[in-house]
């Protein structure tokens, strides 16, 4: 009786959780003061956005995108490739297609 229910556990376990975690970019406190820091050095200015910001959401084509710090990608891996925007005094990492896929706090 038993068998079923924790076949049941393990096939979600093999299937749901590393399909949900491999989309999840977690920024770690000291990396996140770097891109902060990145964004004061640069002197960039945040853009406007009206809706709300969070991940999932597209951001428009005509917004800056900024290379991500050599030093953050260095300290967190799965940065590699993105860009981040500096929009509504907040940093956003996106992808390729322009889709926030991390909030830097």
């Amino acid at each position: 009786m038993r068998i079923i229910p924790s076949m049941l556990i393990a096939a979600s376990l093999a299937f749901g959780v590393p399909a949900a975690l491999a989309d999840d970019i977690v920024i770690a406190p000291d990396v996140s003061m770097k891109f902060h820091q990145d964004v004061k050095v640069k002197k960039i200015k945040p853009h406007k956005f009206e809706g709300k910001l969070k991940v999932g959401v597209v951001v428009p084509s005509d917004v800056e995108y900024y290379d991500v710090p050599a030093d953050v990608v260095v300290a967190t891996p799965a940065l590699k490739g993105h860009k981040y925007v500096y929009l509504n005094d907040n940093v956003y990492v996106v992808d390729s297609n322009r889709k926030i896929v991390a909030v830097v706090k």
